[in-house]
C-alpha cells in the first residue's frame, strides 16, 4: 500500500465537483499528486491542461485513459479546425517585419515611428482577456498618438482573427484570442491545470468560461514571466487552498536556502518548503573553476551572461530552449553598434529595449544600472567586428539534444520545470538581499511623492508607476533565485553573493 503524506490526503479527499487549489512547492510532486487524484475520481473524466507541450507528452504517461492531457493551444486548435491551415502559416510570433507587411495588407498607415509600440499593443491585447482594446494596452503616452495606435491594431486584429480569409501569417495567440472569444471547452467533468502561476489573462478566461470545476496547481513563488503577460492565477482564484509543500527533488540544506530566500520576499509563504529526508544536498561556493560533467546543468540569470560563459567555447554544447533568442540579443546589440557609426549599415532586426547604441550605453550607467546593457556593451566593446565569426563558432558547437554533450546551459527561464543532479548558478544572479533593499527602496520614492506637494498629480501618477514596475521587477528577480536554486537535486554551486547570503542567514 502507498504511504501518502497528510498533504496529499487532504488533496485526494477533495471531490472534483468543486473547484479548489493546490498551492507547490519546487520538487513537491505536483504532476505525480494530479496523477494520484485522477485516479481516486477515474469515474470522472478530466482534463489535464499543461504549460507547454513537452509536459503535456509527459503527463499523457501518468494518467488513465480517462484523462486527456494536452495544453490549452492545441484544444483551440483542434476545436477551430486549423489542421488543414497552409503549411508555413504559423509562426511563433510577431515582429516588426509583420507590422509592416500589415500595412500593405490593410492599406492602412500606422503613425509615423510607432511600429514599435503598435508591435507592443497588439502582443498586450492577444494575451489579454475580453474583446475590448484600451489605453492600457498600449505603452504611447501621448493620448492622441496612443489613440491612433489603437485604432490600427483594432482594425489588424479584426482581419488577423478571421484567418480562414486571408493568407496572412497568424501566431498561437491569434487563433487562441479567437477560441476565447467564440468557444469554449466542453466534454469534461473537471479541468486540472498545472503550473498555474504562468496563466495570462486569456487563459485564466478561458478557464473561467468553461464553467467548469477546477482543480488548480501552482506555485505563485514561481511565477516569472510577468513580461509575457502571465498572472498569478494561484491568487486570482477564491477557492480552497491546500498545501503541497515536502520536496522530494532535493534534501535539507537546498530547502533552507529557498525558504531563505522566500523569507526576502513581500509576502513570504505560509508554508515552508520541506526537505527530502532521503536525500544529501549540498550547497557550496561557485569560483569559476568547475567541469561540467554529465547531469549538470549550468544556469545563467540572462541570455547575455550565457552568450559570455560559451564565448570561448571549444567543445560541443546544449542550450535548453535552443540558441536562438541569445543570438539575436546579441546580434540586435551589434547592428545598434554599428549603426552608431553608419546609419544606413544593415543588421539584424532589434530585439532588444534599446532604440540605439546611446540608448545602450546609458542605460548601463547611473544609479539605475540595467545590467544586461552593461555586459552587452562589454561584450560588443571587447569582441567588436570579430563578434559575428563568435557567433558563427558557437552556432556550429550547438547540439540539438543534451544526449550528445557534457555540457547544458539554460537561463532560469527555460529552465523551469526541469532538474539536474548538479547546477552551477553563473555570477549574474545577485543576493536576494539586494532586490530587497531595492524593493524597500522604491517603496519608500513612492511615500515620498504621496506628501511632495511641489509636484502635480500627472507627474506624481508617472513616477509611482515606475516605481511600481521597480516592485514588480524585485518581486520577479526573488522568484528567479528562488526557481534556479530549486532545479538541483544534489549539489548546487553559488555565486560570491547568494554563497555569503546561504552563510549568514540560512
Amino acid at each position: 500500500m502507498v504511504a501518502y503524506t497528510p498533504e496529499q490526503m487532504a488533496i485526494l479527499a477533495k471531490s472534483p465537483t468543486v473547484s479548489f487549489k493546490v498551492v507547490a512547492g519546487a520538487g513537491c510532486g505536483k504532476a505525480s499528486t494530479l496523477a494520484l487524484y485522477s485516479e481516486k475520481w477515474a469515474t470522472h473524466r478530466g482534463l489535464y491542461l499543461a504549460f507547454n507541450a513537452a509536459i503535456a507528452r509527459e503527463a499523457r504517461s501518468r494518467f488513465g485513459r480517462q484523462v486527456e492531457a494536452r495544453t490549452a493551444h492545441s484544444y483551440a486548435f483542434a476545436d477551430l479546425g486549423l489542421r488543414a491551415l497552409e503549411a508555413g502559416r504559423l509562426v511563433p510570433r510577431y515582429n516588426l517585419r509583420h507590422i509592416r507587411q500589415l500595412e500593405a495588407e490593410l492599406g492602412l498607415k500606422a503613425p509615423p515611428g510607432s511600429a514599435e509600440t503598435v508591435l507592443k499593443t497588439l502582443t498586450a491585447f492577444l494575451i489579454s482577456a475580453g474583446t475590448k482594446l484600451t489605453q492600457a494596452h498600449c505603452p504611447e503616452r501621448d493620448v492622441k498618438t496612443n489613440r491612433a495606435i489603437r485604432t490600427f491594431v483594432a482594425t489588424a486584429f479584426k482581419h488577423l482573427i478571421r484567418f480562414e480569409k486571408h493568407a496572412f501569417p497568424i501566431t498561437h495567440d491569434v487563433y487562441l484570442k479567437r477560441f476565447e472569444m467564440e468557444r469554449k471547452i466542453t466534454g469534461y467533468d473537471y479541468i486540472m491545470v498545472d503550473e498555474a502561476q504562468d496563466l495570462n489573462p486569456v487563459l485564466l478566461s478561458i478557464l473561467e468560461k468553461s464553467g467548469l470545476p477546477l482543480v488548480v496547481v501552482g506555485d505563485p513563488y514561481q511565477s516569472i514571466y510577468a513580461f509575457r503577460g502571465a498572472v498569478d492565477a494561484m491568487s486570482s482564484l477564491k477557492v480552497q487552498a491546500l498545501p503541497l509543500s515536502r520536496s522530494w527533488r532535493f534534501g535539507e540544506n537546498i530547502a533552507r536556502l529557498a525558504n531563505g530566500i522566500l523569507r526576502t520576499h513581500a509576502s513570504p509563504p505560509p508554508y515552508p518548503l520541506q526537505g527530502n529526508p532521503a536525500l544529501q544536498s549540498t550547497v557550496r561556493h561557485y569560483g569559476g573553476k568547475i567541469r561540467p560533467t554529465s547531469n549538470t546543468l549550468v544556469l545563467a540569470r540572462s541570455n547575455v551572461r550565457l552568450f559570455e560563459s560559451l564565448v570561448n567555447i571549444k567543445t560541443p554544447f546544449h542550450v535548453l530552449g535552443g540558441v536562438q533568442d541569445m543570438m539575436q540579443e546579441i546580434r540586435s546589440a551589434l547592428t545598434l553598434y554599428r549603426r552608431h557609426a553608419n546609419p544606413a549599415a544593415r543588421g539584424a532586426e532589434n530585439t532588444l529595449p534599446f532604440g540605439t547604441w546611446k540608448e545602450l550605453v546609458a542605460a548601463k550607467e547611473g544609479e539605475n544600472t540595467d545590467p544586461i546593457a552593461k555586459r552587452l556593451f562589454t561584450i560588443v566593446d571587447k569582441h567588436g567586428y570579430e563578434l559575428a565569426e563568435k557567433m558563427e563558432t558557437i552556432q556550429a558547437l550547438y547540439r540539438d539534444t543534451p544526449d550528445e554533450v557534457n555540457l547544458v546551459c539554460s537561463t532560469a527561464h527555460k529552465a523551469k520545470g526541469r532538474e539536474f543532479e548538479t547546477v552551477i548558478m553563473l555570477d549574474d544572479f545577485l543576493s536576494p538581499v539586494e532586490w530587497a533593499t531595492r524593493r524597500e527602496k522604491a517603496i519608500e520614492r513612492m511615500a515620498a511623492l504621496e506628501d511632495n506637494a511641489e509636484f502635480s498629480e500627472k507627474y506624481k501618477q508617472r513616477q509611482k508607476e515606475k516605481q511600481r514596475q521597480r516592485i514588480q521587477e524585485c518581486t520577479q528577480e526573488i522568484n528567479v533565485l528562488y526557481v534556479a536554486c530549486t532545479r538541483a537535486q544534489k549539489l548546487l554551486y553559488v555565486p560570491d553573493g547568494l554563497y555569503t547570503f546561504w552563510q549568514e542567514q540560512c
